[in-house]
This record gives C-alpha cells, structure tokens and sequence, in this order.
C-alpha cells in the first residue's frame, strides 16, 4: 500500500505494490524515504519540495493502519482521522470520497491524484493591506513618493491600473474583503455579521495554517469580529489614538498649534516614546512580525496571512533622514496629524510639509515591505504563492482644496481617495510585470483566492472572481466600480462615485439638503475644519480630465445617467433596504435644471 503512494507513475509491478500492502510493520521509514527521494527526482521536484514529501511519508504510517485497509474497520478509522490526512497529504474532502475507501483506492494506484505527482502544489496566499496609500505615490502609477520595493514587486506582478475602493472608509473596505459581500450603501462602521463566512474561515476548513499580523487599531478595540477564522493573530499596539500607554500623557507637547492637528496626537506620541532605531516603529514592526511568521510556517502545507500595516496613515512620523529625502531644511509646526475639512487652515509651507511627511512615510514602508519580498525569495515560496498587495482608499492633500478624507456632508470621493494602488504575484508568470484596465475591486478578492487555491466559494459571496484576468484569457472583469458610504451614517451622508473608466460619476443622495455654509467638527475621534454642505452632482471625461476639474455633467446628461442606473442594479442586486434605496433614486444633475 505504502509504494501505491510513492509509484503513482506505475513503474513498479504490482506484486511489489500486493507485497507492500500487507502493514507498515513491513515498512522500514527510512528505506521508503530514500526510494521516495530517487521517485522524486522523476517528478523534477525541488529540494525544499522533496524534504516534505520526505517527511509526509515518513509520518504516513501514523494516519492509519495499513493492515486494516479493505476492512470495515480500516474504513472507519479513516472516516474518523480525515483531517489528519488532509493535513499530511494535502488532499481537499472535494477532490475524493473518503467514505468510498475501494474507489479511493482504485484512483489513487492508477495515478488519478494529480497531487502526489509534484505537477500541483498547495497554494499559499499572502495579502499586504497598506491603509490610506495613494496609488500616485506608488512607482507604478505615479512619481509622487520613492518605492523601489514596491517597483520591483511590479515588475513581478500584474498591475491593475483601474482598481477602485468599495465601502469606504477603513473598517467598511475591511468587511468587503473579508466577507466578499457589498458593505455599501447599508453597512456602517459596525460590527461585521458573526453569521458571514470569511475568507480566513474558508482557508482554514481546507486545512490551511491562517495567520493575522496588524496594527490597524479598530480591528480589536471596537469588537469587529475581523479576527474570525485566523488561527494566530499578532497585534502591534500603539497605533493612531489607541489608548495604551497613558503614564506619559502630561509630558507630552503639541507638536503643532492644537487647531491644526487631531487630539488623538497626544496619545499616539505617548505610545511611542522609547523608539530608539527604525525597527521599533509600527509599520517596521509589523513587517519583521511577518517575516517571523514565514520563517515558522514556511514548511506548512498551505498558509494564508493577511498583513494589515496601518502606514501610511497618518500620524506621519518616520525618521528624519525619510522627511529629509522629501523636504529638507524645515522648521515650522510638525502637522504629523492633521485635521480633516478644507486645506486652507494650513500654509503653503505647511502643506508642503505634511505632503513631505506622507511621502516619506510611504518610502519607509516600502523599505519594510521589500525586506518581507525578500524573505519570501529566501523561504522558496514565490514557487507556489500568490501575494497581493493593495491598499484601502486614498487622501487628500489639497487636491480639491480638501485635506484628509471625506466625512459628514462634505468632500466628494474623488480619484486621489478612491482610485487605489493594486498588484497580484502569481507563480505561473503569465502575466508578471503587466498593467491592465481591467476594473476590480475589494469584493473580488475572496473568490479570486479561492478559484487560485482551489477552493469553492461559498454561497452568498457578491464579488467576481479575476482569476482569468492574472491568467492572461481576458482584460474584461467589470462593466463598473463603484465606491460609497453608507447613507444612514452617524457622520451624514458621503456620495458615490461610480466609474467605467472613462466617464465618472459623483453622486449625491439627500440632494434637498442645500448649503448651509462652513460646519466644523471635533469630537475625541475625529477633527474637522471648514466642512461646508456640497451637494453638487458631477460628471467627468477621465481621458481629458484626470484631476476631476470640469465638470462636464450638463453637456453629458446621457452618461450621467447610465451610470446612475449602475448604482440602482447594484443597490437592487443586494437588496439594500428600500427605505435607503429610495434615496438613489433622484437622477443625476437634477440640480442644475
């Protein structure tokens, strides 16, 4: 039984197969091994893939009895140690019926497991979240920031050029990813549904190690459920406002006037008193966490490990030789976490200065996150891994006279907030170092990763798979991307933004509601400048008009309204509550009539 395993290619006669099947006391582990080596090298298998066929075989007389394998009892005990198996062998329940032992049996000494053949490795899956990056300050997609790293897992990968963030903000894009269901426009900053199955469940019922390393503060201090289905979570405290070290507090000065930069400041440079060297900031943390992680689980059969950086978020406080690179010489207020609204509360200098700190944060991630591609080449696993790399949405920095992001009733998703840096790594190459058009979004990657490991998809997931796209069969995913906010949130309405590619959309509920002038806003969480009530509809030509100046929704009504109607069948294909769907009902550009 033992060689049925090792000779799937037929070589030898099956008296030899007859006379090892008989139990494992016949079996001596380190004989089966070293034949195994030499059946291997047949396969072409490399060494690291050898050594862990090595063991697996080694290990496989501890599954079952393999005396008792036609009997009665053989076929219980395997009913019973599945799980075990499928760990060992990296067989997935789908492929074989294990309650069928004669069947199995038949298929697996007449070759049918293509997976003892070496041709088909567990896929691995590792996603970087890098939150608030803008895709400009990303080498391949603008020139704003230096990434040589992330330049050079460009030329490895397939660049989406037209990827677009989905429910916005933060937690709202997290629950899109995770759960492959639209979050907008009925979804909030709340809890996402314990009753939602998760990308990180799906990928450990298969058998996968799932892993968690993070320093985004909400996905633990509000109780999220973001953690469901990760069988190690790391969490790198200290982030944002997050209250965790508090001795400090009263020791620690503004860092700029204290109308210019969030209150939570003070908390965040308590947290990090003590730095000493680079590696002692979060997001240089969080990647060696990562790197620690790889190194322990590299030799598993089948690892998902999702790596959410909260850099480049503000606060914006890299190392001086980082700002230096950017902009040297200045000695005004460290704006480090400026407030949201209009930008006209700051100086040219100033905004400048917090365009510079940005910058220079995003090229010490980079570094960071360069050293983790590294690792993955030294650890072998660019063989049979698929890394993806994204980010959540954008930021503002003047652009439109706003500063920050968008919240309450003010500041529309323009492109530098919804247009977001997104690059996949697959091990075929098919596609390595190539941009597309093609339009995707965060609900698609839970059943793209699952079509690339193998994996059903599990039902009520409202993504489109883009497996096709990294393969190089077609550039066509989406007709349209589409990015919003929930109508009914506690901070007012955001309006979507809706996009083809060409022609984009910015659409505002609650059009009754007119200006009511400059509105601003503090609260512990969150502090805004200047916010007026803008609710104008408008309408861009993306080939002519990238920074979204003219709008053009008056000579165009036809587009506008096309896609307007791309809202409506989304908002009626997730059965979005009728009393929030009627508010998208009113057609676009009502306003200038």
């Amino acid at each position: 039984m033992v060689w049925a395993f090792l000779n799937l290619s037929g070589r030898l006669p099956l008296s030899i197969l007859r006379r090892w099947s008989r139990g494992p006391t016949r079996v001596d582990s380190r004989c089966m091994a070293q034949r195994a080596v030499r059946l291997w090298s047949r396969w072409s298998l490399r060494r690291k893939s050898a050594c862990v066929w090595t063991r697996r075989a080694m290990d496989m007389r501890r599954v079952f009895n393999l005396s008792m394998w036609h009997s009665n009892r053989g076929r219980i005990y395997m009913i019973w140690n599945w799980r075990r198996f499928y760990r060992l062998f990296g067989v997935r329940a789908r492929r074989i019926d294990l309650t069928n032992t004669s069947c199995w049996f038949k298929r697996l000494c007449c070759g049918g497991l293509d997976i003892f053949k070496g041709e088909e490795k567990t896929v691995n899956v590792i996603c970087v979240m890098l939150d608030s990056l803008r895709a400009d300050h990303v080498g391949a997609y603008g020139d704003r920031a230096r990434t040589p790293n992330m330049d050079r897992i460009a030329r490895e990968s397939l660049v989406f050029s037209k990827a677009y963030s989905g429910s916005f903000p933060t937690l709202p894009c997290r629950r899109d990813l995770f759960t492959g269901r639209w979050g907008h426009p009925f979804n909030t900053w709340d809890k996402m549904e314990q009753n939602l199955p998760t990308m990180a469940e799906r990928f450990r019922r298969e058998g996968y190690t799932t892993g968690l390393i993070f320093d985004t503060p909400m996905f633990m201090t509000q109780g999220n459920f973001l953690d469901r289905g990760f069988g190690s979570i790391s969490w790198i405290r200290g982030q944002g406002g997050e209250p965790w070290i508090s001795d400090a507090l009263e020791e620690i000065k503004w860092p700029a006037s204290e109308d210019k930069v969030k209150s939570g400041v003070i908390r965040y440079l308590a947290n990090q008193r003590g730095r000493l060297f680079e590696s002692d900031y979060l997001g240089p943390r969080v990647f060696t966490e990562a790197m620690h992680w790889l190194e322990r689980n590299y030799v598993k059969d089948g690892f998902f490990l999702w790596i959410d950086s909260w850099d480049p978020h503000e606060p914006w406080d890299p190392p001086q030789y980082y700002v230096d690179m950017y902009d040297p010489g200045y000695e005004g207020d460290e704006l480090i976490y400026p407030c949201y609204g209009f930008s006209n509360y700051m100086t040219d200098e100033e905004l400048n200065h917090v365009c510079a700190l940005y910058a220079a944060e995003v090229t010490m991630t980079d570094r960071w996150l360069g050293m983790l591609w590294d690792t993955m080449g030294v650890l072998g696993l660019k063989e049979n891994t698929v890394f993806l790399l994204m980010a959540d949405h954008g930021h503002y920095f003047g652009d439109h006279g706003l500063q920050g992001k968008p919240w309450g009733d003010w500041g529309q998703l323009y492109d530098p907030m919804v247009h977001i840096p997104f690059m996949v790594y697959h091990p075929d190459e098919a596609m390595a170092g190539k941009q597309v058009d093609s339009l995707v979004q965060p609900v698609d990657v839970f059943p793209t990763l699952c079509e690339l490991a193998g994996l059903d998809v599990p039902n009520g997931v409202q993504g489109e798979s883009f497996a096709d796209v990294l393969s190089g069969k077609t550039v066509q995913h989406r007709d349209f991307a589409i990015s919003g906010r929930n109508l009914n949130d506690s901070w007012g309405t955001v309006p979507a933004t809706i996009t083809d590619g060409t022609w984009t959309l910015v659409y505002w509920p609650n059009k009754d509601l007119k200006y009511k002038g400059p509105k601003p806003i503090r609260t512990e969480r969150y502090d805004c400048r200047n916010m007026p009530e803008r609710r104008m509809d408008e309408l861009f030509y993306m080939p002519e008009d990238s920074g979204q100046e003219n709008n053009v929704i008056v000579e165009h009504p036809e587009e506008a309204r096309r896609l307007h109607r791309a809202l409506l069948e989304l908002i009626e294909d997730t059965e979005t509550d009728p009393e929030i769907a009627k508010t998208y009902q009113p057609a676009p550009g009502d306003q200038y009539q």
